[in-house]
């Protein structure tokens, strides 16, 4: 390896794959620039030998197997890209483990794995930074472990999955039903023929873990994570959030710090109009931090999509290649003890307000009857509106706002509520209002 060369290893030449390395060839010199170092694509490891073919890169830096990269003494840094958490797991580990420093955009797995990743980094002082695994090429990570370190980050609000982002978009401007908003996501290649992880929340509850854990300084494990999805919201809830209430309903990834614990969630919200975060569309994404020192912060832009994600994993490369190169000191080894995970509140004690939507006969009584069910429960009730007129089946929508509730009595009710199957059509739907 010639003197002043970094030699990089490349795992996955997917999407972002292909947009990480023609960044590298494109804009090498002033990547040079940056790095203070050349940095070399050594080699690509690619099991779809399609993808190999209809690449402008010489074939011979390519192979079928990963195990290339982690033997070749050198490639100083492993960029893995094919996500999942099998394979990837053995590239990151293996990697670590051989002194080599990891660059990856995979939050399922670091958010998964988080604990056994850092004590390799502990104890191999091989480093490991992953600025894509949230809102891609938006500096989040770097905004957290480095410049709000002074700052302690009490609580943040975050839309963190542009897809669901651009469906509730779509459910309100133009009027659509989930179903077709999401058709329109998949044709515009925002998400897969599977949607699940993205409109059931699981993939920004996986970015949750990752800001949460060095937001607060110990693990949060995902399955610690409320997580709720947008499947069960219709256009309706979306108008009225905005008519009756002046909201915007948005898929939020929340975080607040209670003394030695915290609350973290991921669940449909409605925020008010004004806002920062209700004015972002499509398939934006944006952080909303607050902290004891810096004041409000919001850091916005694309979460997903080619270039934005082979930005982010090429700054991580650039910073690598400093350390690599001995220009720059230190490295990013999160404060967090990865030994021990954040307690986190149950959902059953926190507090909000809410929007119910109950789908009910129209009948004389039956608003009596919720009511007196919501009163029995401490569930004190703000405004009552009928959505509509009745449907051909008799059903109507009566769409309540409550003042500020415990989460347990609020369910106990619906629960109650939802039990009366002579007056009550469809399973109540309850959304979360944030101040």
């Amino acid at each position: 390896m010639r003197r002043n060369t970094v030699g990089v290893g490349i795992v996955g030449y997917g999407v972002v794959g292909n947009g990480v390395v023609k960044l590298l060839r494109r804009k090498r010199a002033a990547i040079r620039r940056q790095a203070g170092v050349d940095i070399e694509i050594r080699r690509i490891a690619e099991r779809e030998p399609a993808r190999c073919r209809t690449s402008s890169v010489p074939s011979a830096l390519f192979t079928p197997n990963m195990q290339d990269i982690l033997d070749d003494p050198d490639i100083r840094i492993v960029v893995e890209l094919i996500g999942g958490k099998t394979s990837a797991r053995q590239i990151v580990t293996g990697a670590l483990s051989r002194g080599k420093h990891v660059v990856t955009a995979n939050k399922a797995l670091l958010a998964a794995r988080w604990g056994e990743i850092f004590s390799l980094v502990e104890r191999t002082g091989a480093t490991i930074r992953f600025e894509s695994s949230v809102m891609a090429g938006v500096p989040v990570i770097r905004s957290l472990h480095e410049g709000l370190a002074g700052n302690n980050v009490t609580a943040f609000m975050g839309i963190l999955n542009g897809t669901t982002n651009f469906i509730l978009t779509r459910m309100e401007q133009r009027g659509v039903e989930f179903q077709k908003a999401v058709e329109e996501a998949r044709k515009r290649g925002l998400c897969e023929a599977d949607p699940a992880l993205d409109v059931d929340g699981h993939d920004a509850a996986d970015k949750l873990s990752i800001l949460g854990s060095l937001a607060s300084g110990q693990w949060l494990p995902p399955e610690n994570i409320y997580t709720e999805g947008i499947r069960h919201l219709a256009h309706d809830d979306l108008a009225f959030g905005r008519e009756q209430f002046g909201c915007d309903l948005k898929l939020l990834a929340v975080y607040k710090r209670r003394g030695s614990r915290a609350e973290a969630r991921v669940h449909p919200t409605f925020i008010p109009g004004d806002h920062p975060l209700a004015a972002v569309r499509n398939e934006f994404n944006a952080l909303y931090l607050q902290n004891d020192t810096a004041g409000p912060v919001m850091l916005y832009g694309k979460g997903a999509g080619q270039l934005p994600a082979a930005s982010g994993v090429i700054a991580d490369i650039i910073a690598q290649a400093r350390i690599v190169a001995g220009r720059a000191a230190g490295d990013l080894r999160p404060p967090v003890n990865s030994s021990r995970s954040l307690v986190v509140v149950p959902m059953e004690e926190i507090s909000s307000s809410f929007y119910l939507r109950f789908s009910t006969v129209d009948r004389p009584g039956v608003l009596s009857r919720i009511a007196g069910a919501l009163g029995e429960h401490k569930v004190s009730i703000q405004s009552v509106h009928q959505r509509g007129r009745p449907d051909a089946h008799g059903v109507v929508a009566i769409v309540m706002a409550t003042h500020t509730t415990r989460e347990g009595d609020l369910r106990a009710a619906i629960r109650k509520i939802d039990a009366w199957k002579s007056i009550v059509r469809k399973k109540t739907v309850a959304i979360r209002i944030e101040d």
